[in-house]
């Protein structure tokens, strides 16, 4: 599955003038912190670097496997057609991405996302292309989540 074209010609300009041997460095990195499911008190992706290589690597399958999700539940239930969306652990926003591109007429996410640096690229990759209203919350999962607003689709 490909990615929306708007999603993919944002990534392809993120990583426009990313010195490749850096790139494939920080793949590796975070390949291995995923891999080792390590749990060091640590964000994987709290670098740019990091954002910028899981948005190379990751992110086309990370879709397909979301978007598939939500083909999924509209398979099973036609009648759904949510307006609101929150994503706990948003990422770069991929649940947004797949969930416009399925019910384009969502009306307003809320993506919840501990690291700043997610946070940013994410929002620069909805900025100029998103209609919802997007609000990005800094937070952790495992404690913020007392101040969040019921939603017709709930993501982590």
């Amino acid at each position: 599955m490909e990615l929306p074209a708007p999603l993919r010609q944002g990534v392809e300009r993120l990583l426009e003038h990313v010195p490749l041997p850096a790139l494939k460095q920080a793949a590796r990195t975070l390949s291995d912190r995923y891999r080792a499911e390590l749990r060091d008190g640590r964000l994987h992706m709290a670098e740019d670097m990091a954002v910028k290589a899981y948005l190379a690597t990751r992110l086309p399958a990370t879709y397909a496997a979301v978007r598939a999700s939500l083909d999924a539940l509209a398979e099973a239930r036609s009648d759904f057609q949510p307006r609101t969306l929150l994503d706990i652990g948003a990422g770069p926003g991929t649940m947004l991405w797949a969930t416009l591109d399925l019910w384009s007429d969502l009306e307003a996410a809320v993506m919840l996302e501990a690291s700043a640096a997610v946070r940013k690229i994410g929002q620069t990759l909805a900025a100029e292309t998103v209609a919802a209203r997007t609000e990005w919350l800094a937070g952790d999962a495992t404690i913020d989540l007392t101040d969040l607003q019921p939603a017709d689709l709930v993501t982590a």
